[in-house]
């Protein structure tokens, strides 16, 4: 499977048992355009040619599944190459641009989702575009997401998908699943690929792109949304009431129960529909951007217990947010600092970033009235300082780790077994994980949670 993250571009190459056999990664290209900063997404496809090409000496690959990270869509002209540079959803759009944008955006009620920071918003990044590019994008004649333009380039018709149209959209009605009204204001609407499943086959590896010898069927999905694809991979595990916190450069937390017309949407709160569909109650929170910025670069696996409770001992505190994406702390954003002794090693850098995540998702999960086994899969499942202070933030209910660091990726694989959509069953490996002993904890996040909303 092909998958494209914000920060890495992954292909993965698995057996039909869904053992991972071997894997070929490259940093995700970015760089400064004239008006935006753009993504390379030719660059994107070489690679991901090559590694299919060397991967498929291996083993067969009879299936590509295409994956990618929400915040990307891409114009294509008649020729089938963008009509406009591909937009970095970490651009920053001018001011006039957003209060335009604001006054015509749709409704929660509509959307399901609130005006996002940056370039986060599908429809923020066309309307930018056509404004910016008048000309270029009036020669756009069809729209997909970054995933299915993935699938395109590789050798696939163009399609949309139902997951990925949906995500930090505004490009779709989430009551009816049809586009929203600004979608057809605008124009975009009807340029819109037509929608495919996720699992549907839409083409198959082009020959140009073919080594000599290439052995595999090479047969191309129409592909999914990455978190959705993480969110997927627990439904084929059997689990049925429980909160996903599919973790990476985002934590996008998937819960299964609530009422998403019950949730505060200034939180962060959004919403996903899955691959069948199914609208999903979601949270967001800049997570792995914010653990960079707060650690100065140092990994979660320095962080300790001990160097936590002498945090909690001098007050040091860590204050949201280090982005401008408030999370679960409305106008926080790009407010972040720290009070107290500031941290000066590795460790206490780590230790305040993983205790500074831990009570942000905590906040989170509150937001999204989360009440069922909390399940975290992704890099912070690796993070046991980050683990032990969630479980013991969240004492009402069990928190799981995935043993499995991929889960985005094995979730997309799901789609190669699933031709008829029904959803394999695949055995899911987790571990239950024991609250921190951390005296004062619950003193320590009121007094942040003051602080944080003051």
């Amino acid at each position: 499977m092909v998958d494209v993250g914000f920060t890495n571009t992954k292909v993965i190459l698995y057996d039909a048992s869904l053992n991972h056999i071997s894997e070929l990664k490259t940093a995700s290209p970015h760089h400064d355009g004239t008006h935006y900063r753009e993504i390379d997404v030719a660059a994107i496809t070489r690679f991901a040619a090559d590694a299919l090409n060397t991967l498929d000496k291996t083993l067969p690959i009879d299936v590509i599944v295409p994956s990618a990270h929400g915040a990307c869509v891409v114009s294509l002209q008649q020729d089938g190459t963008p009509a406009v540079p591909v937009m970095d959803y970490t651009s920053e759009p001018p001011a006039s641009i957003v209060a335009d944008y604001q006054r015509r955006m749709p409704e929660f009620a509509e959307s399901y989702s609130p005006y996002l920071p940056m370039a986060l918003l599908h429809s923020v990044q066309l309307f930018w575009q056509q404004k910016a590019l008048p000309e270029d994008f009036a020669e756009a004649e069809t729209i997909l997401p970054l995933m299915q333009y993935v699938a395109f380039a590789l050798g696939g018709r163009a399609v949309t998908e139902v997951s990925s149209m949906s995500c930090q959209s505004h490009l779709v009605d989430m009551r009816t699943g049809k586009p929203s009204a600004l979608s057809i204001d605008q124009g975009w609407a009807p340029k819109f690929a037509p929608l495919a499943k996720a699992w549907e086959v839409v083409g198959q590896f082009k020959p140009a792109l073919r080594s000599t010898g290439f052995r595999g069927l090479g047969e191309i999905l129409s592909g999914v949304h990455d978190s959705n694809a993480n969110y997927l991979r627990y439904l084929a595990g059997g689990q049925q009431h429980f909160t996903l916190l599919s973790t990476g450069t985002w934590i996008i937390s998937f819960d299964t129960d609530a009422d998403m017309m019950k949730l505060d949407h200034t939180k962060d709160i959004v919403a996903n529909k899955d691959v069948f569909g199914r609208t999903v109650a979601c949270s967001r929170f800049f997570g792995g951007k914010e653990f960079e910025v707060v650690s100065q670069g140092s990994d979660g696996s320095k962080a300790s217990l001990d160097e936590v409770r002498s945090l909690l001992t001098q007050g040091t505190m860590a204050l949201p947010s280090f982005t401008d994406s408030g999370g679960p702390i409305p106008n926080s954003g790009s407010k972040g600092h720290i009070v107290g002794p500031k941290p000066n090693t590795d460790e206490a850098r780590a230790s305040l970033a993983s205790l500074y995540c831990a009570l942000m998702m905590s906040e989170s999960l509150d937001a999204l009235h989360s009440r069922h086994d909390i399940i975290v899969d992704g890099p912070f499942s690796q993070n046991e300082v980050f683990l032990g202070l969630l479980a013991a933030l969240r004492p009402g209910q069990n928190v799981m780790a995935s043993l499995l660091r991929d889960g985005t990726a094995t979730g997309a694989a799901c789609l190669a077994l699933m031709p008829d959509g029904q959803v394999p069953r695949i055995a899911i490996d987790m571990r239950r994980i024991e609250p921190a002993g951390i005296d004062g904890l619950a003193a320590y996040q009121a007094a942040w949670r003051k602080a944080a909303i003051s």
